[in-house]
């Protein structure tokens, strides 16, 4: 009759047994919360991704904001130099109506002058229709890449919180937090594809 394992034996193995199953379930554990982490890491290194596009969007069009409103002031500039040339010779218009009824014998030299003058004046109130227009739009452009700026900005600030909170959801393993990266994400990219599609 073979004789039983010794009971030194017996717990030897017993404990090799609950050893393994021990560390079997943390290797199982560590794998599950590896995979979280990863999917985490993946989602922060995303949206820091996103967040450097639309952080170079956002200075672009802050910059075509700034410009454009820079050729706007130009423009206003230029419209303010037609109308002061459209005063100057108004006034030289009364001047030269004031010394026409002290000498009539210079008349048709008079006329001809207002003639020359009311014409010129037609130009200029022409011309400065134009540049009114023309700085109007402009100020318009302005104030739509302003409103991408803003876009882009805003969209900026939902992929950091996103970052934020998937570096934290790593920390604490947490997957609510994990789902407000997610979430801040997809507000971010909703507001980025806003601002490019602001025409």
């Amino acid at each position: 009759m073979e004789e039983g394992p010794e009971p030194q034996e017996l717990i030897e193995q017993t404990e090799h047994a609950h050893h393994a199953t021990e560390h079997g379930g943390d290797e199982h554990e560590e794998a599950g919360h590896g995979s979280f982490t990863t999917r985490c890491a993946i989602t922060a290194s995303g949206l820091a991704v996103l967040a450097a596009l639309a952080s170079l969007l956002s200075g672009h069009a802050a910059n075509e904001a700034i410009l454009t409103q820079s050729r706007a002031t130009d423009q206003w500039a230029y419209y303010q130099a037609k109308s002061t040339k459209s005063h100057i010779i108004e006034g030289n218009e009364y001047v030269i109506k004031a010394l026409a009824g002290t000498s009539p014998a210079s008349k048709p030299g008079i006329d001809s002058a207002l003639a020359e003058m009311d014409k010129m004046t037609k130009k200029y109130a022409a011309e400065q229709d134009t540049l009114r227009e023309q700085a109007k739009g402009l100020e318009d452009e302005s104030t739509h890449e302003f409103m991408k700026h803003q876009n882009f900005s805003y969209a900026v600030a939902c992929f950091q919180i996103g970052i934020v909170l998937a570096s934290i959801s790593i920390m604490v393993k947490s997957k609510p937090l994990y789902m407000g990266s997610i979430v801040c994400g997809g507000v971010g990219i909703i507001l980025a594809v806003m601002g490019q599609l602001l025409k």
